[in-house]
């Protein structure tokens, strides 16, 4: 009596705990001596919680596979947490003939045979599998069989994957900007082919005694250094034309009326001086050699000659820009250069002018 009550309590505890290992009594419909599956893994290509994955089965059975024999890899969703297992996803074999291919929403995979296949090494890929959620990370094990027509298991092997949420990598780099504007010495630089008359700073753009019917060009350096993802545009704002103590002003090009300008590039022209059309006297406008069109809006450098616009004191106007980052030294990147020439006829009033000029950098992170 004691050994059938041992015995009794043997079978329960191993039932039970093949019920806690599996989630369920692994049922073979029959099986005689049962050898493993070698060399077997599953590659799965995501292994985070909850995405949709590819499992990559690969294996070397030991014997022939017979016509109606068949192997079976068993997610086992109910309690790993798989899903989405379908026979459109599957392919048995790398796609062997003789083959046919069946997936169920228990996650039961079978590549069952047509004609007999001798024991070999093989994989079966199964895409669009969705991996446990959240919440249930950890090892998962996954059975592939190998059965006979008649249902007996040949082979069989356990194989085990681990679910566990990604890791978020993070880093973080600063911001930053630099803009100097740089006075140009005369004679030492032209800009689009025209000359830099006078010597200028940083704050400062001397045009000196005009001469009657003669350009007169003042230049300045920009330099922009920035980490800007969409780089940078620089403007240029006039706050008003240039004006003298008693209220005369030299206008903006090209012969604008007061207080606008020419906002279309055009090759330099002369100042019209028609009596009494005050706004013909005199005219300033400004050239960039910096060569991108796109972005500036304007293309200050047409046919091997300067192209200019005229500044009024309600648009800026855009002189240089950049679309990614800059280094302040490059050429059309990070540096550029701007000219303003001014030209006055014989009707335009005498006089001491002024005006500032303002520079606005604008990156965009």
């Amino acid at each position: 009596m004691k050994n059938k009550k041992f015995r009794k309590i043997a079978v329960s505890l191993l039932i039970f705990s093949m019920v806690g290992i599996y989630g369920y009594f692994p049922l073979l419909r029959s099986a005689a001596a049962v050898d493993s599956i070698m060399q077997a893994k599953d590659t799965i290509s995501d292994s985070d919680a909850g995405v949709v994955a590819t499992h990559t089965f690969t294996f070397t059975t030991g014997t022939t596979t017979p016509t109606g024999g068949y192997w079976l890899i068993d997610f086992n969703n109910v309690v790993n947490g798989f899903s989405g297992q379908a026979t459109g996803s599957l392919s048995c074999a790398y796609g062997a003939a003789n083959i046919d291919e069946d997936a169920y929403a228990d996650g039961q995979v079978f590549c069952r045979m047509t004609a007999p296949l001798a024991a070999t090494t093989t994989q079966v890929a199964i895409s669009d599998v969705t991996n446990p959620m959240p919440g249930s990370e950890g090892v998962k094990y996954i059975w592939v069989y190998l059965y006979d027509a008649s249902g007996t298991v040949l082979e069989r092997v356990q194989l085990a994957v681990f679910i566990i949420q990604d890791v978020l990598v993070t880093a973080r780099v600063d911001s930053f900007l630099n803009f100097t504007i740089n006075g140009v010495a005369a004679d030492a630089k032209t800009v689009n082919g025209v000359n830099c008359d006078e010597t200028t700073t940083a704050t400062n753009t001397p045009f000196g005694t005009l001469v009657i019917n003669a350009t007169t060009t003042v230049c300045q350096r920009l330099n922009v250094t920035t980490n800007a993802t969409e780089g940078y545009v620089v403007t240029v704002h006039q706050d008003h034309e240039l004006l003298s103590d008693g209220g005369a002003n030299i206008n903006s090009f090209n012969n604008s009326p007061d207080n606008t300008g020419s906002s279309t590039p055009e090759i330099w022209q002369h100042p019209k001086n028609i009596l009494d059309t005050y706004n013909t006297y005199g005219h300033m406008g400004l050239t960039s050699d910096d060569d991108d069109g796109v972005l500036l809006g304007n293309d200050y450098y047409q046919g091997g000659a300067a192209y200019y616009v005229g500044l009024n004191s309600t648009d800026p106007v855009a002189i240089m820009a950049h679309d990614g980052p800059s280094d302040g030294t490059t050429q059309n990147i990070g540096e550029s250069f701007v000219a303003y020439s001014v030209q006055v006829a014989s009707l335009q009033e005498a006089g001491d002018y002024e005006s500032t000029l303002t520079y606005i950098c604008t990156p965009t992170f």
